[in-house]
């Protein structure tokens, strides 16, 4: 299991807003990275890992596939357009869903699943994350929660006030939650579930 998390890389150049007509974010672009902006690309690389355990599928190629598509055209990644390029290169079939029932189905099928939380909200503490974050569902336990691998997780990030005791580390980077807490998580996105899975 291959677990890339985002915050080591400041160094990696992800340039983004590349089609704001905005000066400043123009400029933040120039500056931009994988450990600002890349939350999207990790997960991609994470649930290759899980579908395509015979390829090698890096963060370089995640770049790639975003620039060709221009899916970094504003903040972070735009997986509307990213999903369709990476199924179709690596040949998997996907689907965006909003629906929890969908994204279990997905998991106990043998697939893998991108979800794009929205952040803190008027009634909602984000669990994942407080503003929008891209995370990797690779797996269900026996027990029925959903394993998923946070491309921004530090130690300490699921005690939080609202936070505590909704998710369960395994061995140290396998966050465990009920699938219905990741459907609340991603209820302001649509969609909230990007579903892949092998052909």
């Amino acid at each position: 299991m291959k677990y890339i998390n985002q915050l080591d890389y400041p160094h990696y150049t992800y340039r983004t807003h590349t089609k704001s007509e905005d000066p400043e974010k123009r400029e933040r672009a120039k500056h931009g990275s994988v450990r600002s902006s890349g939350c999207g690309l990790c997960s991609a690389v994470m649930i290759a890992d899980r579908l395509l355990p015979n390829t090698t599928f890096e963060l370089k190629d995640a770049l790639r596939i975003s620039y060709d598509v221009e899916a970094n055209h504003k903040a972070g990644t735009d997986y509307k357009l990213f999903a369709p390029e990476f199924a179709a290169r690596w040949g998997l079939t996907y689907k965006f869903s909003s629906e929890v029932e969908e994204l279990i189905d997905c998991l106990k099928t043998g697939g893998a699943a991108v979800i794009n939380v929205s952040g803190d909200r008027e009634d909602h503490i984000g669990v994942f994350s407080h503003g929008g974050h891209y995370i990797a569902a690779i797996g269900m336990e026996p027990d029925g929660r959903v394993a998923v691998l946070d491309p921004s997780y530090k130690p300490g990030k699921f005690d939080e006030e609202g936070r505590k005791g909704l998710v369960e580390m395994k061995n140290e980077v396998i966050a465990l939650c009920e699938p219905e807490l990741l459907g609340v998580d991603a209820k302001e996105r649509t969609p909230s579930f990007y579903l892949f899975w092998r052909r």
